[in-house]
């Protein structure tokens, strides 16, 4: 039998909770420790940093399809990569353990995510002048006056 619940017990039971769970000031984050003010923007520099290395640390353990890139498509391959987490990491501010797992996971197959990309944008182009020649050719060809 469930007995009513009174507002002292109930009470009891949830102020200690709602007393525990009021946020507090985090701790300082490991990526807030270096910061530097440049022209208005809060640039990491330990994240930066991380990230930077991440990328570059795990370039040579690339797939096996990359490797077959000579050394200049290779680097840019790599400068790209380097800008794309730099920015990111300027935009969202994520923890440098965070930047630092995704910079490895780049470096290490974003030649991959570079094809993919690549491909989509060949295959939508590809679609696009079809159905532009389609439209084109269906203007051009004269019309049959017997039909």
């Amino acid at each position: 039998m469930l007995l009513p619940l009174t507002f002292p017990k109930f009470a009891a039971a949830w102020l200690p909770m709602l007393a525990a769970s009021v946020a507090v000031d985090p701790a300082p984050r490991l990526a807030d420790l270096f910061v530097v003010k440049l022209g208005g923007f809060t640039v990491p520099a330990l994240t930066c940093a991380l990230g930077a290395i991440g990328v570059l640390a795990a370039r040579p353990l690339a797939r096996k399809s990359e490797t077959a890139l000579s050394w200049p498509l290779f680097i840019l391959v790599s400068l790209i990569m380097l800008v794309v987490v730099e920015l990111w990491i300027l935009e969202n501010g994520p923890g440098a353990l965070f930047a630092f797992v995704i910079a490895i996971g780049l470096g290490f197959s974003g030649y991959a995510l570079i094809e993919m990309v690549g491909e989509e944008v060949r295959g939508f182009l590809k679609n696009i002048v079809a159905g532009a020649s389609g439209k084109l050719r269906a203007s051009i060809t004269p019309k049959d006056p017997q039909a």
